[in-house]
């Protein structure tokens, strides 16, 4: 399909490349054809759109195709005597997102807003000082391209966070260009650009010498190209590099020394100083590719959620991730329950996110309990975890969980060998050592088979539009005493058809100062445990729908 726009006067065909970026009508995309499309006359230009709605096919015209999309559906053709913004130069743009001149010189806007003859003088003053700016916000502008080094220092030179998300910046050069004068620089976020591929080591000099965050979801780049940047910024801590649609860490050639080998040695090299990467939503599967970072020195956080995980493989030396402290694996379903036990294995772990359920097999197809909390067991397998999704191991809270553990493997194994059992219970042998050997006499195992119902709290769930109002449902539950509040929100969700999002939970309980009087306790914190808020056996819990209330 073919569409029809107008053209912006000074842009000329010979100004147009392919891998350019374009805007048309507050939409960017990227050049990706130039030429003639048969059954036409003239020249068009093949455009990728970087929103998805915005395009019409992907790169064909009848039944030739003339160029390809990431995504399905995202091209489209136009007339090359359409309007095309290709884009303006840094301080262009800074100076017209900041403050703008109208044609009378009594009219001044900033952000867009007009400012009365009185403000004349502050926002000249505001103009003067652009160059003592720390901060600058140009996402969706048309910044294309850099300005005359010293013109830049001196109009803005201390700027330190920049954020240049979804641009008409198209090439690396660029963006050293840009910020070469920018000596302050720390963050840069280049979110949503479509830079051409870098297929060589570039040398930008000093312009990334003092970047310390950078991001670039989503910019669809290879890992190759990230490790082809690595040397020109070498005071990075922070990379976020999200939803790029990664599989794996780039691919070794024939001229690497590490090519031969396994997946796993073949170590990502260099980014001394990084320590937090993030490598959300990605489509990562084999951990022998998470592997390859372990060798990162100072690395301490690394982001994997929503990926393809579905197995962790314990460290292959005690070299591996020797400082990695905080995982965040929320997203990704994993298979077994084994993984936790050589996520234990990982030296300095004490943080780590994972979901409420993270396993895709049911416990008790496993091992003939269908009531274990998945906290419980990771808690548990897990000796040097402080912190589970947003809440703190408890030292009592460790205890018991390791000692429900402990027996339920106990008893679940009976009459299986030793070896048999650690093979499936790594961390069996040890918690035998720190609590004792469980007994599994007749006797322990019914006192045993209670003991999952005496740590269950029955409680009542009770629908109401308002506290102390006529209850309009009561339904009765025996939960866990570690059950996050978000957890009983999700099965009050089930059972009385109220969206957790819409819940107001509460509970009441006598004053124990004044007789007759009541206090109502609200749970407000969805990652607590419900546990914290000290709720005793019996008691009703309130749900009332925020919508009606």
């Amino acid at each position: 399909m073919l569409s029809s726009l107008t053209m912006n006067e000074q842009t000329t065909f010979a100004e147009l490349t392919l891998g350019q970026r374009v805007e048309q009508e507050n939409f960017r995309g990227t050049i990706r054809y130039l030429g003639p499309v048969a059954g036409t006359k003239g020249e068009w230009i093949g455009v990728e759109w970087d929103d998805k709605e915005r395009g019409k096919h992907s790169g064909s015209h009848g039944e030739t195709q003339y160029f390809e999309c990431l995504f399905p559906g995202t091209g489209s053709f136009t007339r090359l005597s359409n309007r095309v913004d290709i884009g303006s130069s840094l301080l262009s743009i800074l100076k017209e997102r900041y403050v703008k001149v109208g044609k009378d010189q009594g009219d001044i806007y900033i952000d867009d807003k007009k400012v009365e003859m009185y403000d004349f003088d502050r926002v000249q003053e505001r103009q003067r000082k652009l160059h003592l700016m720390k901060n600058i916000g140009l996402a969706n502008t048309n910044v294309r391209c850099a300005d005359d080094y010293n013109e830049t220092q001196a109009a803005c030179g201390g700027i330190e966070d920049l954020d240049m998300t979804s641009t008409l910046i198209s090439t690396w050069q660029d963006v050293a260009d840009i910020c070469a004068p920018l000596t302050k620089l720390g963050v840069l976020r280049l979110n949503r650009n479509r830079f051409m591929p870098l297929i060589e080591q570039p040398h930008f000099g000093a312009s990334f010498q003092n970047l310390r965050c950078l991001a670039l979801n989503r910019v669809y780049m290879t890992w190759n190209e990230v490790e082809l940047l690595e040397p020109s910024i070498p005071n990075l801590e922070m990379l976020q590099f999200g939803f790029n649609l990664l599989q794996e860490l780039g691919t070794k050639t024939g001229d690497d020394d590490s090519s031969s080998l396994p997946v796993s040695q073949q170590k990502v090299k260099g980014f001394a100083n990084l320590q937090d990467i993030h490598l959300e939503g990605n489509g990562f599967q084999d951990w022998n590719q998470i592997l390859r970072l372990s060798r990162l020195p100072k690395l301490k956080a690394m982001d994997l959620i929503d990926n393809k995980i579905d197995s962790i493989l314990a460290p292959e030396d005690p070299e591996d991730f020797k400082s990695l402290e905080m995982l965040r694996l929320n997203g990704n379903t994993f298979q077994d329950w084994v993984s936790f036990d050589r996520l234990g294995l990982y030296p300095a772990l004490k943080t780590l996110w994972v979901g409420t359920r993270p396993v895709m097999t049911k416990y008790d197809e496993e091992n003939g309990d269908q009531e274990v909390d998945p906290r419980t067991l990771i808690v548990a397998k897990m000796e040097k975890l402080e912190h589970l999704n947003g809440s703190e191991i408890v030292e009592k809270s460790r205890f018991d969980s390791e000692l429900y553990y402990l027996k339920h493997v106990a008893l679940s194994t009976v009459g299986m060998e030793a070896s048999a059992v650690n093979a499936l219970h790594p961390r069996f042998e040890r918690l035998c050592q720190v609590h004792g050997a469980p007994d599994v006499s007749d006797e322990s195992r019914k006192a045993t088979s209670d003991m999952l119902k005496d740590r269950l709290i029955a409680i009542t769930f009770v629908t109401m539009e308002k506290v102390g109002g006529p209850p309009k449902t009561k339904i009765q539950r025996n939960v866990l005493g570690t059950m996050t509040v978000k957890n009983l929100k999700n099965l009050a969700q089930k059972l009385v058809k109220i969206p957790a999002n819409r819940q107001e939970l509460s509970f009441v309980i006598p004053d124990p100062d004044y007789a007759d009087q009541t206090i109502t306790v609200q749970l407000k914190d969805d990652m607590r445990q419900i546990s914290f808020y000290e709720i005793q056996d019996g008691i009703e819990i309130i749900i009332m729908d925020k919508n009606k209330a």
